[in-house]
This record gives C-alpha cells, sequence and structure tokens, in this order.
C-alpha cells in the first residue's frame, strides 16, 4: 500500500529527480540529500536512518508544518543567510526549525532580525516603526513570537513580546491568532493569566505617569523665555502636566511606553529665536530648553517601566543582559 497516496506534492522547492522524500504535516517534499545535509545535516541524518523508502528514495515524516520546512529549504546556504530582510513569518519559521534541527547560523541571523521587533533596549523600542513595516509585522503576531521565544529560551525577548501582548484586544489574547501558514497559534493558561497580570502592572504604571507629571513637570532654568516673560515656559509646561488627552490616554489603558505624548511635546516647541519682547506677542509655545527638559523627566518616568518589564514577564532571573533605563530602581 502507497502510504503518500493522495499526498499534496511540494512543487516550489521540490525536485522531479530529488533522491530523499521529506513528509512534513500533509505534503511531500523530494530533494536532493545532498543538498539537504548541506541545509540541515540533523534532517538528513534521520533521512539515511530511515528504513522506510519510497521509489526507491529514502523517507522521513516529521512534524513540523509545510510552511516551516519550506522556508529552510529556500534557503540557498544556511550558514550564510540572505542579508536582506525576511517577513516575520519567516523569521519565525527560521528559529522554530533551526532550533530543533541544530542550525545554529540561521537562528542567529534571524534572532539578529528580531530584535529589532522585541529590542531589550528602550531607545531601540522606541524606534520599532521601521523595523515592523519592513517585517511585515502585525500586532497579533506577539502571540507567535511569545510562544517562540520561551520555547527557545530566548528570553532576553520575552519582555518586549509580552509587552505588545498586553496591548492586543482581551478576546486575542483569550482566543489566540493564526500563523502564516494557518496553523492556530494559542497562548497557554499560565501565559493568559501573565499576560493580564502584566497588563495590570502597565496600567499601575500609567497611572503614575499621569500623576507624576503633573506633580513633576517643570521649565528648565535656563529657560531661554525668561527673559520675555515673567512666568517663562511655564504655562506651556503646566499644560502639558495636566492634559489628559494627546497620548496620554495610552498610558492610563497599559501602555505607559506610548511615545505619542511625547511627539505632542515635540510640538509645543516655539523653536523661534526672539530679539525683542515685542516679538514675543507671536510666541506659541516654550522654549526648546524647557521642551528638552520635560523629555528628560518623561525619560525618567519610562525608565521605571522598562526597567520593571523583565519582572513583569517573570523572566527577571533568566535574563543575563537588560539595557536599563535612565533610573535605576
Amino acid at each position: 500500500m502507497n502510504r503518500t497516496a493522495g499526498l499534496p506534492r511540494d512543487t516550489e522547492v521540490s525536485f522531479p529527480d530529488g533522491n530523499a522524500i521529506i513528509i512534513a504535516g500533509n505534503t511531500l517534499f523530494r530533494v536532493y540529500n545532498g543538498m539537504l545535509a548541506r541545509h540541515c545535516p540533523a534532517l538528513a541524518a534521520q533521512v539515511n536512518a530511515s528504513a522506510e523508502f519510497i521509489s526507491g528514495c529514502p523517507v522521513v515524516r516529521i512534524t513540523d508544518t509545510p510552511h516551516d520546512i519550506k522556508q529552510i529549504l529556500r534557503v540557498d546556504n544556511p550558514t550564510r543567510p540572505p542579508a536582506d530582510s525576511q517577513p516575520f513569518s519567516v523569521l519565525a519559521a527560521w528559529v522554530r526549525i533551526g532550533t530543533k534541527y541544530d542550525m545554529g547560523k540561521l537562528v542567529d541571523h534571524a534572532i539578529g532580525q528580531l530584535q529589532s521587533l522585541f529590542p531589550a533596549c528602550l531607545p531601540e523600542w522606541d524606534d520599532r516603526g521601521n523595523p515592523e513595516s519592513r517585517h511585515g509585522f502585525a500586532g497579533a503576531n506577539a502571540i507567535e513570537a511569545l510562544n517562540l521565544f520561551q520555547a527557545t529560551k530566548r528570553f532576553e525577548m520575552v519582555p518586549a513580546a509580552v509587552y505588545r501582548c498586553c496591548q492586543l484586544a482581551p478576546a486575542v489574547v483569550r482566543n489566540g491568532t493564526t500563523r502564516a501558514d494557518g496553523t492556530r497559534e494559542r497562548l497557554s493558561r499560565k501565559n493568559i493569566d501573565l499576560v493580564a497580570r502584566a497588563k495590570e502592572r502597565s496600567k499601575e504604571h500609567g497611572a503614575r505617569m499621569i500623576e507624576e507629571c503633573e506633580e513633576q513637570l517643570e521649565q528648565a532654568e535656563s529657560c531661554s523665555y525668561s527673559w520675555g516673560f515673567p512666568d517663562g515656559c511655564a504655562e506651556v509646561i503646566s499644560h502639558l502636566g495636566y492634559t489628559e488627552e494627546n497620548g496620554k490616554e495610552a498610558w492610563r489603558d497599559g501602555d505607559p511606553l506610548n511615545s505619542r505624548f511625547l511627539h505632542y511635546v515635540d510640538e509645543q516647541e516655539d523653536g523661534k529665536d526672539y530679539q525683542s519682547r515685542d516679538d514675543f506677542a507671536n510666541c506659541m509655545g516654550a522654549c526648546s530648553n524647557c521642551i528638552e527638559e520635560v523629555h528628560e523627566q518623561l525619560g525618567v518616568m519610562r525608565a521605571v517601566v522598562w526597567n520593571d518589564l523583565p519582572a513583569m514577564a517573570g523572566v527577571d532571573q533568566e535574563i543575563g543582559y537588560w539595557c536599563r533605563g535612565v533610573c535605576d530602581d
């Protein structure tokens, strides 16, 4: 009886005259054994040890998805992976398969690209917009990422993954998402509870930051507009301290690292070099010194959140390196 009858045959990375067969899920791949040995020696060894043959070709059956195996076979030389940016789904497959089959260089290359999405440094977190676009990353991919980093013990990337999960709708956290290949990806009950606790902690941080803005934001001692106004930039800074909108809503809802308020602060800078008090009649904002002072004060508040992420994610004991913010709590 032909146990492969009816199985879909891959046509993208297979060869009609291949001398080895891989069956992943319900898909049959026919490859060259020599090529497989170059791509994945551990998997090639399984083929060589197989006692099953089809049409004279050794067969190995694996539990990996066809999508993941296909991403490995597409790489011409796994010891020198392509330098261009890859979609998140491809990078995740490289980490999954590469870790399982001991393809260290491919895994390191994939992790290097994923670190731009899940950094251990706050400035890199603030600059994640470009990597998200470059890697085709969607918010719900954080669920797959969290499971992946925990399974492969990439603990330094878990905090950012947990924080990203905190920004998902509760229904998505509970019900999971779907990978690029259609595989359902769900968080364990333990991870659902972890994300819920981290979300509440994030809301606490957000409330603290809103309160500290009211109490602590102040103009710079070197305010360059104080000679033009009796109170210098105090009115603008007071507005920044007491406004409850313009990005602070995100803090209150559990996203205290959201940078929209930082951009709003930048918009309050007047930036002009006034030469006389009469010119100040047209002044609509704060001086650059005071805006810089506000950014420094906000940086301290945000650093408290960043420094707490490993504990919020339950990996503070496992992480060997974490780039702490400017505030050491």
